[in-house]
């Protein structure tokens, strides 16, 4: 059966997890029940757990591996448990932490989800063969599937919830090790449950329907795990907030999707305008690097921190019309710039740092100014009054 975490690209991953109290793990409460299908159904239907049709379409598992899945319920086989994190703002209302395509499935197949998938049938079974193409409602119909019927509504799924969690950076660490062992999931998943609103609808949508993102990320299609959500949000929040980051990626992300969201009134314009600067500087930078961007040397994995400092020069229109009509010179200082000792460095170490994130913000922004023969302006680092560094544009 396919893994929740199955996927066809890779990232090389720079997050950074901050650092977490021992206290925080104490506080946690993990309750653990045996929740049956019924159970789990009736719950999704009263919308107690997020499974939201925003979240619905992004969709990955295959017609296939959700059929084995059901078959595997109607057998009574065990299956992998679900995690889920109770909402410190209600009660009884839960986000999923792991097993969205496991429940995802359970509700198309009994009818009460949304899409193409909704209601589908059965099919590539490898022991109840009889059940090809049988939807929900033939087991329910059919009197002579009633044993079938009751057999997945009463199969028990372990369930572990965690309540009273002390922060959303708690979940991250959580999060990351339900996936250990694994390509790692893109927190934007967790991000988009934790700190839905305006801003995070916008970036939703906005990726759903961006294929200047997708091929940034060698896809066809908008990315089932969120990740071409988390490159919008991401490149947003160096355009707008460079001045607030503080070297700690995920809580920028965090505050960045909290802050839009309470802002979306009065400041979704600026927001929407970075967002369509953002797919323009993309497009720039794939038929100027028509071969791949944001890799480095011998590796074919994509680098968030080179392609941070990429786009964040080409989100500027002016600049972005000059390295399109300068690619050839733009793509010399790029292999130039991969092969800088110091770029290197601050690519493949605390890379998320603020130092490193300076240090390759400044020697790209030089060597594409003299490829542009003109200057750049470049982010500078200066101390607060704290004693802390940050970035002045």
């Amino acid at each position: 059966m396919m893994s929740d975490d199955e996927t066809e690209f890779s990232f090389e991953d720079d997050e950074v997890i901050s650092d977490i109290r021992l206290d925080d793990f104490s506080q946690a409460v993990l309750w653990g029940t045996d929740w049956t299908v019924e159970t789990i159904l009736a719950q999704l239907r009263r919308g107690n757990i997020e499974l939201s049709p925003r979240f619905q379409r992004r969709d990955a598992w295959t017609r296939l591996a959700k059929s084995r899945f059901i078959e595997s319920v109607v057998l009574g086989l065990p299956v992998p448990q679900v995690v889920l994190a109770e909402s410190r703002d209600q009660r009884g209302r839960y986000i999923i932490l792991d097993g969205k395509q496991r429940l995802l499935s359970l509700m198309q197949f009994a009818g009460y989800g949304e899409g193409e998938a909704n209601g589908f049938g059965l099919s590539g079974l490898d022991v109840r063969t009889d059940l090809s193409r049988k939807r929900f409602r033939n087991l329910e119909r059919d009197p002579e599937l009633r044993s079938d019927l009751d057999a997945f509504l009463t199969h028990t799924i372990r369930t572990t919830v965690i309540r009273n969690w002390p922060s959303l950076e708690f979940l991250h660490i959580v999060f990351q090790r339900l996936n250990t062992g694994s390509l790692k999931l893109s927190p934007q998943e967790l991000r988009q449950a934790l700190a839905p609103g305006r801003f995070t609808h916008f970036a939703d949508d906005t990726s759903m329907d961006a294929p200047e993102i997708w091929a940034l990320l060698g896809r066809s299609s908008s990315d089932p795990r969120m990740r071409d959500v988390e490159l919008l949000v991401r490149g947003i929040a160096f355009h707008l907030r460079l001045s607030e980051y503080t070297g700690r990626m995920k809580d920028f992300l965090d505050t960045t999707c909290v802050q839009f969201n309470d802002n979306w009134d009065g400041g979704s314009q600026i927001v929407i305008n970075a967002a369509s600067s953002f797919k323009d500087a993309i497009i720039a930078l794939n038929e100027i690097f028509v071969s791949g961007i944001a890799r480095k040397q011998g590796s074919s994995l994509f680098n968030r921190s080179i392609f941070d400092a990429l786009v964040y020069y080409a989100m500027d229109s002016e600049i972005r019309a000059l390295m399109t009509q300068n690619s050839e010179e733009v793509r010399v200082a790029y292999a130039q710039t991969l092969e800088n000792e110091q770029f290197q460095v601050a690519v493949e170490s605390d890379t998320a740092g603020i130092p490193h994130t300076a240090e390759r913000l400044r020697i790209w922004g030089e060597a594409l100014g003299r490829a542009l023969g003109r200057r750049v302006p470049v982010p500078q680092l200066r101390e607060n009054a704290d004693g802390q560094q940050r970035f002045v544009i």
